[in-house]
């Protein structure tokens, strides 16, 4: 439903619409040893940090397991949506103490973007699904587009600022 209407927002307004699949990689750990309790207060955990990295026009919601679906209306530019993106991995890094015990985990994240890659609901989320895979099958804690251009803009982005913080922290 938040989709369909995001979608008719775009129409209307001439926008591009961020539809991001994100996936949690070393989930599957945190519930075998500290029990389901804790990955449900882990999971709980990672959409508050997800919603806090959002507008409130935006939407954040868990499919099910370790899988969120974020909407992201309203831009001008698909580059806009790669900086979401960044936001969002940064957000899931961090460690978290449940139980006394300190779990990190990371996250993989595919995007679609409508109208560029689609323009209705299933295929958007079916594409940024295929995106998601394709970050999680290469380490994962990175983001994948649909769109192979703004793939790979988006990624030497990502990659200059991983260097400049690397260098910023090197002094």
């Amino acid at each position: 439903d938040r989709l369909d209407r995001a979608l008719a927002s775009a129409r209307r307004h001439r926008t591009l619409v961020a539809v991001m699949l994100l996936d949690l990689n070393g989930f599957k750990p945190v519930n075998d040893r500290l029990g389901h309790g804790a990955g449900d207060r882990l999971l709980r955990i990672v959409a508050d940090r997800l919603s806090a990295r959002v507008r409130e026009t935006d939407t954040v919601a868990r499919l099910g397991g370790d899988e969120f679906a974020v909407v992201i209306e309203g831009l001008a530019k698909a580059e806009q949506a790669a900086l979401v993106a960044r936001k969002l991995l940064d957000a899931v890094a961090p460690p978290v103490s449940l139980d006394g015990d300190e779990v990190s985990v990371t996250a993989s994240l595919g995007v679609s973007l409508y109208p560029r890659d689609a323009d209705d609901p299933a295929a958007l989320l079916r594409l940024a699904d295929a995106a998601m895979y394709r970050a999680k099958g290469q380490g994962g804690n990175t983001c994948r587009f649909n769109d192979s251009h703004v793939d790979r803009r988006m990624r030497s982005g990502v990659i200059l600022e991983q260097d400049l913080r690397r260098a910023i922290d090197n002094g």
